[in-house]
């Protein structure tokens, strides 16, 4: 994948590019060699799986447990498994989420969605593959027992209880009523931002990084995701669909920062995040975090 393909800023550093290029030839050699491979049996099922997982996409999950790692001293291939972990994670939860049952969307990233190319038993089945496979990945690996349990405690905690699921759900029933400003930061922060928050955070803890700077590299994660999501939404309201890659305009009867607080205030908002996230990064990590503000920033001015 080219780095054009998700980046919308100019002027961007050559060395900057190069290392977000390196970041995602690693995490998708990684997904490559951990995934099952198409040829085996079931071969629908790994298809689907794999179909899912390299049908495009930023990588920033996983790319933000590297650059994270990277940034306490470690070589970020240190924790590909788990990377690669966190990635599949995050493409089971597109997989369930454009279902017909909860978005009914046809496509994803331009491309049309699992369910749509191999049927909704197999998409389901797919997504539930890929969650299982990603624990039985971030088990691999050579980091101590010891990391891989706390990562793993890290993770299922992101996803449930007071997880991924639970915010899922919360985004499901705010379309049978008139969703709140509490509704819609329960739904971003959970739905979205807990992936992203414990994509960080697994880097913090693989990495050895010292234990007083977790408070910071956890809000740093946590302002991140919620500006994430929130740029989401602005995009659904007003972003160009052929960019975008999915169906636009459909956010406004759920729990959007674009409908609650209109686009003016959200867009406050979602710098005000990412700002107070830069400023946490900087007093984990003071000057080395250069690479992780330009992806804080580069959740303002994407354009998908």
């Amino acid at each position: 994948m080219e780095l054009m393909e998700v980046w919308s800023l100019t002027g961007l550093s050559k060395e900057i590019r190069e290392k977000w290029e390196r970041y995602i030839k690693l995490i998708d050699s990684a997904l490559d060699i951990f995934l099952p491979c198409e040829k085996e049996e079931p071969d629908v099922l790994y298809k689907a799986m794999r179909y899912a997982v390299f049908s495009g996409g930023k990588r920033l999950r996983p790319t933000l447990t590297l650059a994270v790692c990277e940034i306490f001293g470690k070589d970020p291939k240190l924790l590909l498994p788990q990377a690669a972990a966190i990635e599949m994670i995050h493409t089971f939860t597109l997989v369930h989420d454009d279902l017909p049952d909860i978005d009914d969307d046809d496509f994803r990233r331009g491309k049309p969605t699992v369910h749509k190319v191999f049927g909704n038993d197999i998409a389901i089945l797919a997504g539930d593959a890929l969650f299982a496979c990603a624990f039985k990945t971030a088990l691999r690996g050579s980091i101590p027992d010891e990391k891989k349990i706390r990562i793993l405690k890290e993770l299922t905690n992101a996803l449930c209880y007071k997880g991924v699921i639970e915010g899922q759900v919360a985004d499901i029933l705010s379309t049978r009523k008139n969703p709140t400003f509490n509704d819609m930061i329960f739904i971003h922060t959970h739905k979205t931002g807990k992936l992203i928050e414990s994509s960080v955070m697994v880097g913090v803890i693989g990495s050895d990084a010292p234990t007083d700077v977790y408070p910071y590299m956890r809000k740093f994660g946590q302002n991140l995701g919620l500006a994430f999501q929130i740029k989401d939404d602005l995009l659904d309201a007003y972003g160009d669909e052929s960019k975008v890659g999915k169906k636009l305009r459909k956010d406004f009867n759920k729990a959007s920062a674009a409908r609650i607080l209109g686009i003016e205030k959200a867009e406050k908002m979602m710098k005000e995040l990412v700002e107070e996230a830069k400023d946490n990064l900087r007093k984990a990590v003071k000057d080395r975090g250069e690479f992780l503000e330009i992806l804080a920033d580069f959740i303002i001015h994407r354009e998908k």
